[in-house]
């Protein structure tokens, strides 16, 4: 067998090169403007030689279609370079630059914003906010006319103590106080400490078993307290035993009647 050999077969040329078989022949398509000129194609037996044909890709006619490989090219989803982990160094960096957490401090939206029954406006009239200032100004303390008074810790000794102050008309009969201003307790007070005479060291100074924590714990010290306290304490129960006992009486003259 030669190198090559074409073979005429029809309208079809099959040649033989080097073991490869080709064939060549023309289909039955004319050309518009040249008569008598057939389209040349040339045609293979992939399957007999055992050549792979890849399939031809999808050309898009329509302008709304578009090719999906070109757009991941474009995206970067294709591409061949080498993603490096950014360094603690770039990281602290687009933090510094990056104004979210900035923008964040100044949201409505907090942890417990589901638990609000009420959004709360993003932003607030003059009023509103002068009225929030000075609330934030009554809770650091009272203004400088009254010595930047703080509002302490009440605890329950202070908070006897304070009780008791309100009701000191009823600890001295032989006394006149003035009626109290408010009938809640203070929340801003201060309460000092009595420092002792150097002079009265010897005749004037109590020792430390007679010196007490509490304004309470003085009062049940204090032996003429005492007495004043029980002896109003058994006038209030004798004045509540004749009432029940006019009520008892009252009560006796009605039964009889109704009998």
């Amino acid at each position: 067998m030669l190198s090559t050999e074409k073979i005429r077969a029809n309208s079809f040329v099959v040649s033989v090169h080097r073991g490869h078989i080709g064939i060549s022949g023309c289909v039955q398509k004319h050309h518009p403007n040249v008569p008598g000129y057939h389209y040349p194609t040339r045609i293979y037996d992939a399957d007999y030689l055992g050549i792979k044909v890849k399939p031809k890709k999808k050309k898009f006619d329509s302008s709304k279609d578009f090719d999906l490989d070109k757009f991941e090219a474009d995206m970067g989803w294709k591409s061949s370079k080498v993603i490096f982990e950014p360094t603690e160094e770039l990281m602290q960096i687009r933090k510094e630059v990056n104004p979210l957490d900035e923008i964040m401090k100044k949201s409505v939206i907090t942890p417990d914003f589901e638990k609000l029954h009420v959004v709360p406006p993003y932003e607030l009239s003059k009023h509103r906010l002068e009225v929030r200032k000075q609330r934030e100004k009554r809770k650091m303390g009272t203004g400088a006319g009254w010595f930047n008074m703080r509002a302490p810790k009440i605890t329950p000794e202070i908070r006897h103590d304070l009780e008791v102050l309100r009701m000191r008309s009823a600890l001295d009969p032989k006394h006149f106080y003035k009626k109290n201003d408010m009938k809640a307790l203070p929340k801003h007070f201060h309460i000092g400490k009595v420092v002792d005479s150097p002079i009265d060291f010897y005749s004037s100074r109590l020792t430390k078993k007679e010196r007490k924590k509490t304004i309470v714990d003085e009062l049940m010290a204090d032996a003429e307290f005492t007495k004043y306290n029980k002896r109003k304490y058994k006038e209030i129960i004798e004045e509540k035993k004749k009432t029940h006992y006019k009520a008892h009486k009252h009560a006796k003259r009605l039964k009889g009647k109704r009998k």
